[in-house]
């Protein structure tokens, strides 16, 4: 017997990480619209924080001692990158989305940096996810005269 689920078990976003990468990120970007500029600042950092957190989650499930600091230290750098987002510039945040994705990349078991181990599936989500509200907020904030 194996440890691993079946595809019928798998969740929508394992079986399908591209379109619901697309969508997640979609629906992630779509309140900054109509979001006033604080608002939409606040809110791209706290999903920041909450998008960089997840690894650590991974981590602390199945990674080693030197795995869970190493990406608790990350995630803090993303969360810094949040507050330098809101109180010094507002670039500091999709740039910080484009280097999660960079994050999300390094993950991925070809770059043997012997990082905490990730389902293959969420690392293209991830990445996504990432691309699209990274340069989703470069365009909208332009669009509404944040950048």
């Amino acid at each position: 017997m194996t440890d691993a689920p079946s595809i019928a078990n798998e969740s929508v976003f394992a079986q399908r990480p591209i379109a619901t990468g697309i969508a997640v990120g979609a629906v992630s970007l779509a309140p900054h619209f109509f979001l006033p500029p604080d608002l939409s600042l606040a809110f791209a950092a706290i999903l920041l924080g909450v998008v960089a957190g997840v690894y650590f989650g991974f981590a602390v499930v199945r990674g080693s001692n030197l795995q869970q600091q190493i990406e608790f230290n990350v995630a803090f750098l993303f969360v810094i990158a949040a507050l330098l987002g809101v109180a010094v510039s507002p670039w500091f945040l999709p740039a910080a989305y484009l280097a999660h994705a960079l994050w999300d990349f390094a993950h991925h078991n070809g770059a043997n940096l012997k990082l905490v181990s990730i389902p293959q599936w969420y690392i293209p989500w991830c990445v996504i996810i990432d691309c699209i509200i990274g340069f989703g907020l470069i365009g909208v904030w332009f669009w509404n005269g944040v950048l």
